[in-house]
C-alpha cells in the first residue's frame, strides 16, 4: 500500500536533511517500509509494503466465507473501486 501526501513544502534536501526526515518518519510510523519525496511537487509517498494489502485481502476472503459467497465481485473504498 502506498499513500501520497502533499506536505506543502517544495524544497531540495541535502543528505543530512533527508536523513533527519527518514529518522522522523520511521519513529512516527514504525510500520513504514520506505518513502520517497519529490521536491518539484512537494509530494511525500509513504510505502507500507504488502502487509496492509494482505490483511485487507484476508479480511475480504473471511467475509466471503462467512457469507457463503462463491466469488468476490467488487470492493469500493473511499471512491476507489477494485473489481475481480
Amino acid at each position: 500500500m502506498k499513500l501520497t501526501l502533499d506536505v506543502g513544502i517544495k524544497k531540495d534536501m541535502d543528505d543530512k536533511e533527508m536523513d533527519v526526515l527518514d529518522r522522523a518518519l520511521r519513529r512516527a510510523i514504525p510500520v513504514l517500509f520506505g518513502w520517497s519525496y519529490s521536491p518539484l511537487t512537494g509530494e511525500l509517498t509513504l510505502d507500507f509494503g504488502d502487509v496492509d494489502e494482505n490483511v485487507m485481502l484476508a479480511r475480504i476472503e473471511d467475509y466471503k466465507a462467512k457469507a457463503k459467497a462463491v466469488k468476490v465481485l467488487r470492493l469500493e473504498f473511499m471512491e476507489m473501486v477494485k473489481e475481480w
